[in-house]
């Protein structure tokens, strides 16, 4: 295996230069540099990953936060990051916080020690919070899903409230007047798509109900009480919006276990278009949103502006563009299958 002193004799300088090249103490001229950085090359030198982060000053390391690697969602946003990083030679660090934010700013820290080149935000932090990280470092951060307007601070995702819109709009356009929400409460699952909700009723003059509308967390279980609440009012909506299949495919065993029939008696919209919105019986009409690519893009969004901050990438005019695109917005879509 080669090492320093095998280095400096392909190099064909000192052990001291190739130590000065690797640790930046000193100056060392260009050509030196070069003939340091192409021995390593050439001979593959390890530690592979220290030798080119101290020579570099990169580490080839992207840290993405995730609330929680379990679910669905998550696990194919972490899909498309993956694809990318692995293309482009970048190794994931990957924190599972399970939405305590205690657990975050642990990660934060630990990334940080690690040195990691960038980051992948998929669990939502308020504006004060990624304020406040932005002032411990300038570790470059991406929003994945996590629609925050937060200046310097690139988001990929899709239009939150237009989604909603169309799968309310779908709902009205069937015939149903009296529709429910099931909404959750963080900014994509509760602020946004309720505005989209509450945009299509006003739009097409219908009332919203308040016993028709019920919060709840994000999960098959949560969406199963939020049903039965809503359920208790003794009347109930002839159709459900969803903000997550999960939500809806809790809420629609609920109504299964009260009598009801799916979608005679009552119909069901979710969001995602996750793998269990196709598995449910009768599948689940829902909006699609392409999540992979989400995931992807983040990934790609985030390695360009790594590769720029260390000058290792020769920019286009297009790159350039790309790079400094603050909001990715990639198409939805609605997905009609067996609950309207």
């Amino acid at each position: 295996m080669p090492n320093i002193k095998m280095i400096a004799r392909k190099a064909g300088v000192s052990i001291s230069t190739v130590s000065r090249v690797m640790n930046g103490s000193k100056p060392v001229s260009p050509d030196l540099q070069k003939r340091v950085y192409d021995a390593v090359q050439q001979m593959n030198y390890k530690p592979n990953s220290i030798a080119r982060s101290l020579i570099l000053k990169k580490t080839n390391l992207i840290g993405v936060v995730v609330p929680d690697v379990s679910n669905s969602f998550h696990a194919q946003l972490l899909s498309g990051i993956e694809e990318i990083t692995a293309q482009a030679d970048y190794g994931v660090m990957i924190c599972n916080v399970y939405r305590n934010m205690k657990q975050q700013q642990k990660y934060f820290n630990l990334m940080l020690e690690r040195h990691v080149d960038g980051i992948i935000l998929l669990h939502e932090n308020t504006i004060e919070e990624l304020n406040e990280f932005q002032k411990m470092t300038n570790t470059p951060l991406v929003l994945a899903s996590v629609p925050l307007e937060v200046p310097g601070i690139p988001f990929v995702g899709i239009d939150e409230i237009t989604a909603a819109y169309d799968a309310v709009t779908h709902l009205i356009e069937k015939g149903h007047k009296e529709i429910g929400l099931i909404y959750g409460d963080c900014t994509a699952l509760g602020i946004l798509r309720k505005e989209g909700y509450e945009k299509a009723m006003r739009d097409h003059g219908l009332t919203m109900k308040e016993k028709y509308l019920t919060q709840c967390p994000c999960s098959v279980d949560h969406g199963y009480q939020a049903m039965e609440q809503l359920l208790c009012s003794g009347s109930h909506p002839t159709a459900v919006f969803c903000v997550s299949d999960e939500m809806a495919v809790g809420a629609m065993d609920c109504a299964y276990d009260k009598g009801l029939r799916v979608p005679e008696d009552i119909s069901f919209v979710g969001f995602d278009d996750i793998e269990i919105s196709q598995v449910v019986r009768p599948r689940l009409t829902t909006i699609h949103q392409p999540i992979k690519e989400i995931g992807k893009e983040a990934a790609r969004l985030l390695i360009e502006m790594i590769e720029k901050k260390s000058g290792s990438m020769k920019h286009s005019g297009k790159d350039q563009a790309a790079s400094d695109e603050s909001r990715i917005i990639l198409k939805h879509s609605l997905v009609e299958r067996g609950t309207v």
